[in-house]
């Protein structure tokens, strides 16, 4: 555990769901692994040491984590209330900004006083009085299993692997910048479940569709580089989805496809949503992609960030390149430099 998670929150919120007989867990609206893998340890560790867990997601599960959940599926948001009025405690897990919590920021205030947030984002708010923001945990899963540990509950082999899901998603199988000594000793205690790595690697990475590779050469087809090579910028229009017969949520980490590139500094993909255009940013080390996301209304980690924008995608995609390149030409505030 590390050393001052308790002054950061996670005494507080180990008091909140040891003395809970019942909670409900939920997590971001556009869900990621860590923020499935999580959920489900946390709800699948509770059930074990006796008490009543219930999953709540806004979205649908991504192909990817489907096999996470063939047991059983998480309630859809418009069960918030029912679900949210029923249990002690409502878990919030890798978000603590209610506008990542699609349709429910409303019902959320409502029930301030039941909220726990654990979450590892810099860039956040304050949706709930007993609150543990770690930035320095590389994926909400560590923090979860760190959350286990404290209160004393079983680690059993689908909780492990959950949490592997979570743990491994958010820093790319060990490849990105947050892996760290304490997510390795957290995976290290997940081998020790008796889990495969091998088989997990190839249910997370080698399991896609031939729809998603088709989207990824068409997102490839659009690269720019800008800056010297120092910044490249790709894009998703909604056709290109209709083309390849692919699947939003089969865009995930598809951004990180142009660091392989030497020279490149920030990735930046836009795509094409219903509704509005969702920009990723990706930086190896001089950029901080979250705080430059925040200033366009988003926010992420210092390395992968994220933004949504209701402009058309073509201007979207100019006012992020703009605000990257200003960065890159050092021309962003002083604090984003830091």
């Amino acid at each position: 555990m590390c050393a001052n998670c308790r002054d950061n929150g996670m005494g507080r919120v180990v008091e909140r769901i040891a003395s809970a007989k019942s909670l409900l867990v939920v997590t971001h609206s556009r869900p990621d692994g860590d923020g499935l893998g999580s959920m489900l340890a946390l709800t699948l560790a509770a059930e074990t040491a006796g008490k009543t867990a219930a999953m709540l997601l806004g979205d649908a599960i991504p192909q990817r984590y489907q096999f996470l959940f063939a047991d059983r599926q998480p309630a859809g948001k418009e069960r918030f209330a029912e679900l949210a009025d029923c249990c002690e405690v409502v878990v919030i897990l890798d978000t603590s900004v209610a506008q990542q919590l699609d349709g429910l920021a409303g019902q959320l205030s409502a029930r301030r006083g039941k909220l726990v947030v654990v979450d590892h984002h810099a860039t956040g708010g304050r949706i709930a009085d007993v609150q543990w923001i770690d930035p320095t945990a590389s994926a909400v899963g560590v923090m979860v299993a760190e959350l286990i540990d404290a209160l004393g509950w079983t680690l059993s082999p689908p909780t492990a692997e959950a949490l592997l899901t979570a743990i491994t998603s958010d820093t790319g199988w060990f490849q990105f910048a947050n892996t760290d000594a304490r997510c390795l000793r957290a995976a290290a205690r997940m081998l020790d479940c008796g889990l495969r790595a091998d088989h997990l690697y190839r249910r997370l990475f080698q399991s896609d569709r031939p729809e998603r590779l088709r989207l990824a050469a068409r997102m490839l087809a659009s690269l720019e580089l800008r800056c010297g090579g120092r910044l490249a910028v790709m894009s998703l229009a909604a056709g290109d989805f209709a083309v390849c017969g692919a699947r939003l949520d089969e865009t995930e980490n598809l951004v990180n496809e142009a660091l392989r590139i030497g020279g490149v500094e920030v990735a930046v993909l836009v795509v094409e949503n219903p509704g509005f255009i969702r920009a990723s940013l990706r930086s190896r080390d001089a950029v901080d992609v979250a705080r430059l996301a925040q200033r366009l209304g988003g926010g992420g980690h210092a390395r992968a960030a994220g933004v949504r924008l209701t402009d058309s995608l073509e201007a979207a995609r100019t006012r992020v390149v703009a605000a990257v390149e200003r960065e890159l030409s050092g021309g962003g505030t002083a604090e984003s430099r830091q």
